[in-house]
């Protein structure tokens, strides 16, 4: 016999939400929930209150109610923590981890000082690279080229005409073109890139240079209490190189955090991170270098049957803290 889909079970929890009150109604979703242990990983990127489409952040109000909600409904551990945990079978009930990909400057600016009031832990992955070298992620540098650009169409590499006429134009076009990149070889990627990048005229002037922490701000972060990991060194999609240029990546953003904090790291960030963009092989060279966990963007929650090295990790993109929280519930009750 089959159990009620997962739609009808979030319909069940909203219900229960505004029969019972909507506190009263999660404290029911959470006791339904708690059938064996589990804990969510939250991705963020950038925090901050420019409100710029082509480089997307959540807004440090919303960052804020998350984080407060968080740290007075759930024990909050470093996904470092939780993955030793996991695998003496000791999940606290409850636990979630905060985690940053890439290694952006507001992460220092904007969500350090949050985080730091309500004591929460997180862990940023560096994209080595860019850190304190005045250089940007692929992603960037095409949103900024984007951003500039004064041509009204451009001709994208898989063959489609992309006009350019106004932002929301220029925005969709990003996502076409971030997408088409992602899925192309290593070598080809470069050469591409730098042809798109051309036909933008986005060369014609420097990205930010305090887009990215410096090795200084790391060392900050590491003072107030982050945990710091590895995101490779160029960004690249892992499972597009071949397995020494994926061995190179991944052992080079070890290094230089370890020459750096004086710490290895012990936990990676897969590029992208869904199930297309890392291989077996790929989890062996994370397993191989020495880390004890990996995150992936694969959405769910994880428990002692999940691999470390294939953490499930989800983007807390709602703005409404109610839906917020009445998420993080029915995600208890429904994803294990």
């Amino acid at each position: 016999m089959m159990g009620p889909s997962r739609d009808a079970l979030f319909r069940l929890a909203a219900g229960g939400c505004l029969r019972a009150g909507f506190t009263d109604g999660l404290r029911l979703i959470a006791a339904r929930s708690r059938r064996r242990p589990a804990f969510s990983i939250f991705t963020y990127h950038r925090v901050n209150d420019l409100g710029d489409k082509f480089q997307p952040a959540m807004p440090t109000d919303v960052f804020e109610r998350q984080i407060r909600y968080v740290a007075a409904h759930y024990t909050v551990l470093a996904v470092e923590d939780l993955a030793d945990r996991m695998s003496a079978g000791r999940i606290p009930r409850d636990a979630v981890a905060i985690t940053f990909d890439d290694g952006y400057r507001d992460n220092l600016t904007h969500a350090a000082p949050i985080l730091a009031r309500y004591r929460v832990p997180a862990t940023v992955f560096l994209a080595t690279g860019f850190i304190g070298t005045g250089e940007v992620p692929w992603y960037d540098r095409l949103a900024i080229a984007l951003k500039r650009t004064t041509r009204r169409s451009l001709s994208s590499p898989s063959g489609e005409e992309l006009p350019l006429a106004n932002v929301t134009a220029r925005v969709a076009a990003l996502g076409r073109l971030q997408a088409h990149l992602k899925t192309l070889p290593e070598e080809q990627f470069q050469t591409t890139l730098a042809s798109v990048l051309e036909g933008l005229g986005g060369s014609m002037k420097a990205p930010p240079r305090d887009l990215m922490l410096s090795w200084e701000d790391v060392l900050a972060l590491r003072g107030l209490g982050f945990r710091i990991g590895a995101h490779t060194v160029s960004h690249p999609i892992l499972s597009r190189l071949s397995v020494e240029r994926a061995r190179e990546e991944i052992l080079k953003s070890r290094r230089a955090i370890e020459a750096t904090v004086g710490l290895a790291p012990r936990a990676f960030a897969y590029p992208n991170g869904g199930q297309a963009d890392y291989t077996p092989a790929v989890v062996d060279l994370v397993r191989a270098a020495g880390f004890t966990c990996a995150v992936t963007t694969r959405f769910g929650m994880n428990t002692k049957a999940t691999s470390p090295w294939e953490l499930r990790r989800g983007q807390p993109w709602e703005d409404d803290l109610p839906r917020f929280a009445l998420k993080l519930a029915w995600y208890g009750l429904t994803l294990r």
